[in-house]
């Protein structure tokens, strides 16, 4: 098998995992959106710990560590990216649990066109005509959803906002990611562990009401969320980012067919019209990515020529 294939195969996974998601938290929808995030968070924190001492990687979490504190722009950073990605993974979980499956799809149906805006203005990238069309279309899409259903799909923008900024800052640290993740899940563990040990004491967590099944899936939250992102890390050092960026899509329309087929979420047709606009943008997305990397490839061709 090649390299190729089996980056496909690891993205694949990451990504179908990532699009099941709400299957699993769905299973908690009696627990408290904000008790499930302190779990997440400190059960992440927990098997990343684990992991760590069972493969013996402490010195190269040490080497991370001094990397970040030697330049404070990027401690700074990881700071920054903690906090989005709590955000995101609340707004999340949110979303799932109080029936809105479709709104957490649209939202990362629309991160990599936010994430190009986001390059335009903090990286100066340009956009081509193409990516420019995109943004159009799929801004006409959520301006449609918002005068047809009165309310503005604040769920969708900000889950693709925090996203598309976390990993900007991920981008702008550029550090592995298992060793990244670690780092940010002990900036939350502070957090984490205060409520978790507070909410035990009082007897409001959910570890205190004898539901062995709701806690078991608690402590699995640090499983779920680690195993895709390892698929994931795979999968980039593997394929180029015109291929990942089309497998992307695999997350959302799994989300999307959850919502409908499984958790019965109403898909109007006023909804419809707004995804249609979304998959319009997200194939004028995708195929300005393909048509830059021919565009680069050939220029790269004609250079080795030129030598």
């Amino acid at each position: 098998m090649t390299e190729q294939k089996k980056g496909i195969i690891h993205a694949t996974i990451a990504y179908t995992l990532w699009g099941l998601y709400p299957l699993y938290w769905t299973m908690l929808n009696t627990i408290s959106a904000p008790e499930i995030l302190i779990n997440r968070m400190f059960w992440s924190f927990m098997t990343l710990l684990i992991l760590i001492i069972t493969l013996r990687r402490f010195k190269l979490v040490k080497e991370t560590l001094q990397v970040l504190t030697a330049n404070k722009k990027k401690l700074i950073l990881l700071v920054v990216a903690t906090a989005l990605l709590s955000i995101n993974w609340f707004l999340f979980m949110y979303a799932i649990i109080t029936g809105r499956i479709l709104e957490s799809s649209l939202g990362y149906y629309i991160n990599p066109i936010l994430s190009i805006l986001v390059g335009v203005v903090f990286l100066k990238e340009r956009l081509n005509k193409y990516q420019l069309i995109a943004t159009i279309i799929a801004t006409t899409g959520v301006i449609f959803l918002t005068i047809t259903h009165g309310a503005f799909p604040w769920i969708s923008i900000l889950l693709a906002l925090t996203w598309g900024f976390y990993a900007l800052a991920k981008k702008l640290i550029n550090i592995d990611a298992f060793y990244g993740l670690f780092l940010e899940t002990t900036l939350m563990l502070p957090v984490s562990a205060f409520f978790f040990t507070t909410w035990f004491i009082d007897g409001s967590s959910t570890f205190r009401q004898s539901n062995m099944f709701h806690i078991f899936l608690l402590m699995g939250a640090g499983v779920i969320t680690i195993i895709p992102l390892y698929f994931f890390s795979k999968a980039a050092s593997r394929l180029p980012l015109k291929t990942l960026g089309f497998l992307q899509y695999i997350g959302p329309t799994l989300q999307l067919l959850v919502a409908i087929f499984i958790t019965g979420e109403d898909f109007s047709s006023d909804r419809l019209i707004t995804f249609a606009f979304i998959w319009v943008a997200c194939l004028l997305f995708s195929t300005s990515h393909l048509l830059q990397n021919r565009s680069d490839l050939k220029t790269e061709k004609i250079n080795k020529l030129n030598e």
